[in-house]
């Protein structure tokens, strides 16, 4: 039993020695934060300021984005130049700004569907003028899909396995 309370007592020490000895955090009552505000205050208007300048929400923007520069289309069959062309679209994505508008143009223009992550990370942009673009560009792939190719027939449907309760 004394060794059982000796343990305790002992436990009990460090907790208390280690409690004693963790730094606490100060929290100043009387910090100014006026300069921060302040400083806050003439950022935001130095953002709203650029976006009210560059046009980012009037109609003349979506005209700036697709006058982007134009790509020679790879043809269907040219694997390298479709790979060449994706890595062009990705670096003037990663570039950002009026690149990355240019390169959600270009993706919608080519429809092709190697575009389509590309498209969706645009889609999750913080531009709002890039994710219009990656949303326009992935109305064409909305609905059935065209896996098959849009002349190959489609192959009728089986029927269910049970097709005889059905009837």
């Amino acid at each position: 039993m004394n060794q059982a309370l000796s343990g305790a007592a002992i436990a009990a020490v460090i907790a208390v020695l280690w409690l004693l000895g963790r730094p606490r955090t100060t929290i100043l009552r009387s910090t100014d934060t006026s300069a921060i505000a302040a400083l806050n205050r003439s950022q935001m208007t130095l953002v709203q300021g650029a976006a009210g300048g560059d046009g980012g929400s009037s109609p003349g923007a979506a005209s700036d984005a697709a006058a982007a520069p134009r790509h020679p289309w790879p043809a269907a069959a040219d694997l390298r130049g479709r790979r060449a062309l994706l890595l062009q679209l990705e670096r003037q994505f990663q570039a950002g700004g009026r690149e990355r508008q240019w390169a959600m143009a270009s993706c919608g223009a080519w429809g092709h569907r190697a575009a389509l992550p590309l498209i969706q990370r645009g889609l999750r942009d913080a531009d709002p003028q890039v994710s219009r673009l990656a949303a326009a560009a992935m109305d064409r792939f909305r609905g059935r899909s065209t896996a098959a190719g849009p002349g190959a027939a489609q192959p009728a449907a089986k029927p269910p396995r049970n097709v005889s309760r059905t009837r």
